[in-house]
């Protein structure tokens, strides 16, 4: 019996230190915001970049889906009663 109250007053304990220490950490974050350098535009002038500012295509994640759909796929219809040793 008091050892299951200490695992409850532990659990208790540890939940109340995440839930204080979370908006804790938040709150200690500086406001101030520096102004972010893209390093891919460094060296371009400022009219010849305009191709790299908007350089956040979904090409490549639709490439990475097409091909984990093929392998799923492919492993749907593999022979379940082949083994390591045909």
């Amino acid at each position: 019996m008091i050892h299951a109250m200490k695992r409850r007053i532990f659990a208790i304990l540890l939940a109340l230190t995440f839930a204080f220490a979370i908006p804790a950490v938040s709150l200690a974050k500086n406001d101030e915001e520096a102004p972010t350098i893209d390093a891919r535009l460094e060296g371009y002038k400022d009219g010849s970049n305009m191709a790299l500012k908007d350089a956040g295509g979904t090409a490549l994640t639709w490439l990475l889906l097409i091909a984990l759909t093929g392998l799923c796929m492919g492993v749907l219809f593999i022979n379940s009663k082949r083994t390591h040793l045909d």
